[in-house]
């Protein structure tokens, strides 16, 4: 999957991209903008990290990609995501501390 791509499963909304991190390793990252079971779009989107990283981006993108699948159709990203954020349409900086921190090294947004 290209992380240039906006994808879309079962109504969720998410990019795939990869950061590098200290130890020149990449770990692949999930970037969900909109919820499939309540369609809600988040202000930011909600960073998951893959749990393995790797020596080439390409191979974090690939994880991220496959990650985001298996998170989606076995239902346990529902456990990943905020229960109550702010919606796209509504003032970004209510509830600003209720996103995860994203690193600041993405590769390929």
């Amino acid at each position: 999957m290209d992380q240039e791509q906006k994808h879309q499963i079962r109504g969720y909304e998410f990019h795939v991209t990869g950061a590098l991190e200290k130890d020149g390793r990449y770990r692949g990252m999930i970037l969900i903008s909109k919820r499939g079971d309540t369609l809600q779009a988040y202000a930011k989107p909600v960073l998951i990290e893959t749990p393995s990283s790797f020596k080439s981006v390409h191979a974090a993108l690939i994880e991220a990609s496959a990650y985001a699948q298996e998170l989606i159709y076995n239902g346990a990203i529902k456990a990943l995501l905020p229960a109550e954020v702010p919606l796209a349409d509504t003032q970004a900086g209510t509830q600003a501390g209720t996103q995860a921190p994203q690193p600041p090294d993405f590769v390929g947004n």
